[in-house]
């Protein structure tokens, strides 16, 4: 990074010293020529072969051109700077996606929303170390709700690149029911596959388009009834301009809470037959979270869900979780049976708990 930051610079001042230079030669060659003018000129009239008022009018002409050539410069050197980023801008958008539709890709078909991990492996494109996910393998069905868990680096947010094939894996295979995703449409892929992310992204428009983004026509009632499960209707309509009130670059207007809420709602809203959260309550209040648990409960016999956190009292409710370490499945189990194997997920729950007590007191 340093040698990139020193190169710019290097290269920025560079380009100073050129238009220095360059205004510098084109003010001295100016004053070159109307110094010639005025001696041959100046001959001219003395000779009588010029009348003073022919000379005056040269001497206009050159300063009236003297603009013109000073913008052709300049114009030039904007047009070299405009060809350059237009060819890098063009080369941008030429760039092919590592993840595209395979040949004879088909639609994703629902039955019952089981999703299955079959000794899934996974490395980073271009990535030496160890791979970050090893033989993992397990399955959730609709109406449940399985927790994931683990130290930084265990792998757990790669899990929620991979469902909605951001990546595809290195070994293994991931299934919908039975349907290998690697064989199915991105599109209908993604439309039944839901990812609340830590890193929340919002645009500058209206709060209204914001949520309405993967489904850009849905009724109004099915808005208000995610941000109203998501538990940011409320905050929503107390706005002067409601669900029309602008937000600014990425939510800057917006809480850390109140740009997740957004984003759970904006996932809640095409109903999604997977839905994964990414740590993604972290900013969120122990109510609020606890309000947005039970909105959801409503749905989740529909639906797989998925829970990624670092905070236990976020999978308490779950039907399974599963702790992890190096990309592998060290325990799983419920939250009773967990506590009871007496291994990594009770010395977690233990640290937590014995962590929270101390900072109440």
């Amino acid at each position: 990074f340093d040698s990139a930051s020193a190169s710019a610079l290097d290269l920025a001042h560079e380009r100073v010293d050129i238009r220095v230079c360059s205004t510098g030669i084109m003010t001295l060659s100016f004053l070159a020529a109307m110094g010639l003018v005025l001696w041959v000129g100046g001959n001219k009239v003395m000779a009588g072969e010029m009348t003073v008022g022919t000379l005056t009018a040269f001497l206009t002409f050159m300063t009236i051109l003297q603009m013109p050539v000073r913008q052709l410069g300049l114009l030039v050197n904007s047009f070299a700077r405009t060809s350059t980023c237009g060819a890098r801008v063009f080369a941008f958008l030429d760039l092919q996606p590592a993840i595209s539709d395979r040949p004879g890709a088909r639609d994703l078909v629902l039955t019952e929303a089981e999703l299955r991990l079959d000794n899934v492996d996974f490395s980073y494109p271009g990535a030496v170390t160890t791979p970050v996910l090893q033989g993992l393998s397990f399955t959730a069905r609709r109406g449940e709700t399985v927790g994931i868990i683990g130290p930084p680096g265990s792998g757990k947010s790669t899990l929620s690149h991979l469902i909605p094939r951001f990546y595809d894996v290195s070994g293994g295979k991931i299934t919908i029911d039975g349907q290998d995703i690697r064989d199915l449409t991105l599109a209908s892929l993604r439309r039944a596959v839901s990812v609340v992310a830590q890193d929340v992204f919002l645009f500058t428009t209206s709060l209204e388009n914001n949520l309405a983004y993967a489904e850009p026509l849905a009724p109004e009632i099915d808005i208000h009834q995610a941000s109203t499960d998501a538990q940011i209707h409320t905050h929503i309509t107390g706005l002067k301009s409601g669900y029309r009130t602008v937000v600014g670059e990425r939510g800057s207007s917006l809480s850390g809470g109140q740009r997740q809420r957004m984003a759970i709602a904006r996932s809640l809203l095409p109903d999604p037959a997977i839905l994964i959260f990414d740590d993604s309550t972290a900013a969120v209040d122990a109510n609020t979270e606890a309000r947005i648990r039970a909105a959801l409960a409503k749905g989740a016999a529909t639906r797989v869900t998925l829970i990624i956190a670092h905070r236990l009292n976020s999978l308490l409710h779950a039907d399974r979780i599963l702790f992890l370490d190096h990309g592998r499945i060290v325990e799983q189990g419920s939250h009773a049976e967990l506590l009871a194997l007496n291994g990594r997920y009770r010395a977690l729950y233990d640290l937590q708990t014995n962590g929270a007590d101390r900072e109440g007191q």
